[in-house]
């Protein structure tokens, strides 16, 4: 286990290229939200109500296949597992969930996969693969770092690790 997310991290539960086609996807998302935003805002001052939901179409369109271009090209796929010291229990399992922003489903009973917000603001999106063992949890994450590193992936260990502690106590 390696104390520095790195390129090439195994997923235990999800394939990589189901882990970066995710973390595209999301970021995608992120740009059709921003993109919608501002084209309602354009739109809107130039053609009034009726522009302003054009705009909005338009922008969310252009904000989503550039959000889901850039992440191709310009990002890598970085990844981290962290051991926590904390039996499966109904309480432990209802303070990950708390924490997702969505939960996919798994194959497996004694795991849990989703997206949490993780980076700077919590803008960026993490995949996180939690699998219980007997007394301990293996929390993987999965984020896409470009240029700026927003240290995504040990935030988001950081938050599963504290959400499960604070349980355990």
């Amino acid at each position: 286990m390696s104390s520095q997310p790195r390129r090439d991290h195994p997923s235990p539960l999800l394939t990589a290229d189901r882990v970066r086609e995710i973390l595209i996807d999301s970021n995608g998302e992120a740009g059709a939200a921003g993109g919608a935003v501002g084209g309602a805002i354009g739109g809107s001052a130039v053609g009034g109500a009726l522009g302003g939901a054009a705009g909005a179409r338009g922008g969310s369109s252009g904000g989503r296949t550039g959000g889901r271009l850039g992440a191709r090209m310009f990002t890598r796929v970085l990844g981290q597992t962290r051991t926590v010291p904390v039996p499966r229990s109904p309480e432990a399992l209802e303070a990950v969930r708390r924490l997702l922003r969505q939960e996919l489903p798994s194959a497996e009973d004694a795991a849990v996969i989703g997206l949490m917000g993780t980076g700077w603001l919590n803008m960026n999106t993490a995949v996180v693969q939690l699998v219980w063992l007997r007394d301990r949890v293996e929390v993987t994450a999965h984020a896409l770092e470009g240029l700026v590193n927003q240290r995504s992936v040990p935030k988001a260990l950081d938050a599963v690790e504290r959400a499960l502690r604070a349980v355990d106590r």
